[in-house]
């Protein structure tokens, strides 16, 4: 073969072309094949060879296309018999659900769960619509609903700021007869707290709940209204309400006249603004109360006027005090008898920023014997300038003198250090639910987590947590705990459950010792000495329940854009997975956001003084001020106890 000339292949150069087209019984001319696929024309001399190419491939398109209509007809018959005999199906299949055979009894008790019947506090607001949603969905239901009178004893009333009372009374005097005969909870709602609620509102509101006193179980009042208004609405101060247990003081209630303890017999749980208190609610029946929260309010009062409420309650089993709102200016002078609280179990102390002086006088004036709970929250912050400090000697002090042991501890942004935690979760042996949330939990909690290892070479059968030493020094300084116990059991040898929180990452990989152990590492050893390593006989408890926070921040201020907007989705996974296969673990995130200061991260640690005191409280902390008690529940079986 000469150089130069074109190598012969078996294949024509357009055999491609030929490949898209599929079967063709006449195949072109190879000049012609050339140019399909391009711009060029052919020439005069084949144009008439185009022509009778194109008659077979048009007559057989027409037949495929009469072939694709009738086979779509028939895809559209059997669409739609497909849709009859789904629905035949469907209806005839019904009949024989276990639900139509369900007895109203037990109906009737899935309705009532429906209805959140059991519903209480300002955070566990009621279903707004959970009857009048069960009674649409068909006649049946509706005529169920409308037969269990427990459906309907919560009520949900949202007011407006203008126009008639009409549409809610009809709605309220609905509901009381639906309810019937049994006590009702109602909630008097208004979204917008710097809007009165006019006075001829007011005052049919007054009448309707005046006439019907004897149903009323619980009253949440939350809606804003000023001293002149409350003449208007005096129902609460002036009839007797038989059946109230509960009642809640919005901050914006001020009632005109004082409350008269003989009207409500019955009340047992009550929240009210905290700080100084107006005249009316001096009367409030104190004596009777089990269960107290002062939240919110306006104007600040000293400790003195607190601790005089708590004297005057001496049947209190619960006890939530936003302690920012008092202050004091001394110490507690022993030289006073301190305040007994013999029934108070659960004690929740909230603030915004350090009132350590506040704190230390409140808990050094009580003593409570039988307290269970322990929670100290501080409700917004910044992971330097918002974190309360830890009141730890009046701490350890409270519990000596009450001579108590705690099963729930629970701090929120609180500056603990390590060995401090260490003191006491030594001096309470009893511990069932630790939470800690807030900036370096790894490290506070680093500085035990290997003393809280369960090592079941060193029990010995003579040891038993039924010989605990429970008799308290009356100091915490001399307080050294049972030793021959220490020797053989970890810290906390009855916890059931943790919460914490993480920020990082690096949080996870920190080194809590020289030997380069990690948190992840040694939080991962303690949780399997305590769980898959645990044998049956063991003197230390099953860890059951682990629950992570992962803080994640946002900035705001000088520029808009979002430095960080979500959490880490890798920490999110590492934590999910650690230890997942030895106990129950959940993972949320909680947001607080921090102001963006031009000059840098050094900066944050102090705002710059452009910063208002607005900015500075800024912060948001989500879905972890709530209660502990409901996070546990599937843990203890139910009650916080």
């Amino acid at each position: 073969m000469e150089a130069g000339t074109p190598r012969e292949t078996m294949t024509p150069l357009y055999a491609d072309k030929l490949e898209r087209y599929g079967e063709v019984k006449e195949v072109p001319s190879s000049s012609l094949l050339r140019l399909l696929g391009t711009n060029s024309a052919p020439p005069d001399h084949q144009r008439e060879e185009v022509r009778s190419l194109l008659v077979e491939p048009r007559a057989e398109l027409e037949i495929v296309e009469s072939d694709i209509t009738n086979l779509q007809a028939r895809l559209a018959d059997y669409q739609r018999r497909k849709r009859e005999l789904m629905s035949y199906v469907e209806d005839l299949g019904a009949l024989l659900s276990p639900i139509r055979r369900m007895p109203p009894e037990i109906m009737s008790r899935i309705f009532e769960f429906c209805g959140d019947i059991g519903a209480r506090g300002p955070h566990a607001e009621p279903s707004k619509k959970a009857p009048l949603l069960l009674g649409s969905v068909c006649r049946s239901w509706r005529a169920l609903s409308l037969a269990i009178p427990r459906l309907w004893t919560t009520l949900y009333l949202r007011l407006p700021t203008s126009g008639t009372f009409l549409k809610q009374e009809e709605i309220l005097q609905a509901w009381l007869e639906r309810a019937q005969p049994f006590p009702m909870s109602l909630w008097l709602w208004n979204d917008f707290l710097t809007d009165d609620i006019p006075v001829p509102f007011l005052k049919k509101l007054t009448e309707v709940i005046a006439k019907h006193s004897d149903r009323w179980k619980a009253i949440f009042v939350h809606f804003p209204a000023y001293d002149p208004d409350w003449e208007h609405f005096d129902a609460l101060v002036r009839r007797p309400f038989p059946n109230l247990e509960e009642l809640e003081i919005s901050p914006q209630f001020t009632p005109w006249a004082p409350f008269k303890p003989e009207l409500m017999p019955q009340l047992r749980e009550l929240q009210i603004p905290a700080g100084a208190m107006p005249e009316s609610h001096r009367t409030l029946p104190w004596t009777q109360l089990t269960h107290l929260t002062l939240r919110g309010g306006y104007r600040i009062a000293d400790v003195s006027e607190l601790l005089h409420i708590l004297s005057c309650a001496p049947l209190l089993t619960y006890l939530h005090v936003e302690i920012s709102q008092y202050r004091t200016e001394s110490k507690w002078d022993d030289r006073f008898d301190r305040i007994t609280m013999p029934c108070l179990h659960t004690l929740v102390l909230v603030t915004i920023a350090s009132h350590e002086e506040c704190i230390n006088h409140f808990m050094d004036a009580l003593v409570l014997p039988h307290l269970r709970d322990f929670q100290m929250l501080t409700r917004v912050w910044d992971c330097s300038n918002m974190i309360t400090a830890w009141c730890h000697d009046s701490f350890l002090s409270l519990l000596a003198r009450s001579k108590c042991s705690l099963n729930h501890f629970t701090l929120h942004a609180i500056g603990i250090t390590g060995a401090q935690l260490r003191e006491v979760v030594e001096r309470n042996p009893s511990l069932v639910l630790l939470k800690l949330h807030g900036p370096r939990t790894h490290l506070v909690l680093g500085e035990i987590i290997r003393d809280m290892i369960y090592d079941p070479s060193t029990s010995t059968s003579e040891c038993s947590l039924s010989v605990v030493d429970h008799s308290y020094p009356s100091s915490p300084s001399s307080y050294s705990g049972p030793q021959h116990d220490r020797a053989v059991l970890p810290l906390a040898p009855w916890l059931k459950a943790l919460s914490l929180s993480c920020e990082s990452l690096d949080a996870l990989a920190h080194k809590i010792d020289d030997s380069g152990l990690t948190f992840e590492d040694a939080f991962e050893r303690m949780v399997k000495s305590r769980t898959v390593l645990r044998t049956r006989d063991s003197k230390v408890l099953q860890l059951k329940w682990i629950h992570w926070t992962i803080w994640w921040e946002w900035y705001r201020g000088y520029n808009p854009s979002t430095v960080r907007a979500h959490p880490d989705p890798e920490l999110e996974k590492r934590l999910n997975e650690l230890c997942a296969e030895d106990v129950d673990v959940g993972v949320s995130a909680a947001t607080y956001n921090r102001i963006r200061s031009p000059m840098g991260e050094g900066a944050r640690r102090g705002f710059p003084d452009s910063v208002t005191v607005a900015d500075r409280l800024g912060f948001l902390v989500s879905g972890v001020v709530a209660g502990t008690t409901g996070e546990v529940a599937a843990v203890f079986g139910g009650g916080a106890g």
